[in-house]
């Protein structure tokens, strides 16, 4: 991708706006975040709390996919 085309694309995103609540991205259009505009305290500390785990989870998975990448480039090479 060009780097014309990769500011091009860039320009056409949504502009984001840091929620004070829970501290994910919304689109700046919006008036609230759609993320925990809906929730209480005591709502919000639920959501955060599952919302850490999901990333944990999804660092965990990354790492594993990483480990496979690298056994598999492995045999690859000692395969020749």
């Amino acid at each position: 991708m060009s780097l014309g085309m990769s500011a091009a694309w860039t320009k056409m995103q949504p502009k984001k706006k840091r929620c004070k609540r829970c501290g994910l991205y919304y689109t700046k259009t919006l008036s609230q975040c759609d993320h925990c505009s809906q929730f209480d305290d005591s709502q919000l500390v639920t959501f955060k709390k599952q919302h850490q785990e999901t990333l944990k989870g999804n660092s965990a998975l990354g790492k594993t996919m990483f480990l496979c990448a690298v056994i598999i480039g492995l045999f690859l090479i000692a395969s020749f």
